[in-house]
């Protein structure tokens, strides 16, 4: 991305939670996917972030028996769609008119990023077309902006597997925790580290 086109406006708009694997958000019951999100909707409330994408940290992906059951699981929490957003279908719980939360259980960033592009082969996009804001927009959608912060529930050493595209220009918080003790704190602290850094969207102090 040039840097001509990075964001110019002040804080955060995208935020990015990965923890957890797919075996583990499949494990959890709708009661303790609605207090999930809530968790998530006050960890970003004062930041005034419009956006927040959830994803696995790591492991395999669900077999087709066991994603149908965590979409009617998650399907039954409170607000939650599934809501086509061009090149493949998202989880989003739209709290309100200004926030919203995508739970996309895809573990596994770089086939991701190849379903995503397939998929807009197939469906006619003009190769010459596809180009880096293309690919943001149909990679993140439908948040509308690159994420700003990643917080990543795990250890320091460990990337998550399901992100590859999102890790470019981002600030990236890792605090060492199973994704079962995660609350709206932790968010919060992350948020408060993001607040006191000089953002350099991929590129070093000088």
């Amino acid at each position: 991305m040039p840097q001509s086109a990075l964001p110019t406006f002040p804080g955060l708009d995208h935020v990015v939670v990965a923890g957890g694997t797919p075996a583990q958000w499949a494990e959890m019951s709708t009661a303790e996917w609605n207090q999930r999100l809530d968790a998530l909707a006050a960890g970003v409330k004062s930041s005034g972030a419009h956006w927040v994408t959830l994803l696995p940290h790591h492991g395999p992906e669900l077999s087709a028996k066991a994603a149908g059951k965590f979409s009617e699981k998650l399907l039954s929490t409170s607000k939650v769609v599934l809501e086509d957003v061009g090149h493949c279908e998202r989880f989003v719980w739209h709290r309100s008119a200004k926030q919203s939360i995508i739970v996309d259980p895809s573990s596994d960033g770089h086939r991701r990023f190849a379903a995503i592009v397939e998929s807009m082969r197939a469906n006619g996009v003009d190769p010459h077309a596809v180009d880096e804001d293309a690919l943001t927009h149909a990679l993140l959608a439908p948040a509308t902006q690159d994420a700003d912060l990643v917080l990543v529930l795990g250890p320091p050493d460990r990337m998550p597997e399901s992100m590859v595209w999102e890790l470019a220009y981002c600030e990236i918080v890792f605090i060492d925790l199973d994704w079962s003790a995660f609350t709206a704190n932790h968010l919060e602290l992350a948020i408060d580290d993001f607040n006191r850094r000089h953002r350099r969207f991929g590129g070093l102090d000088s």
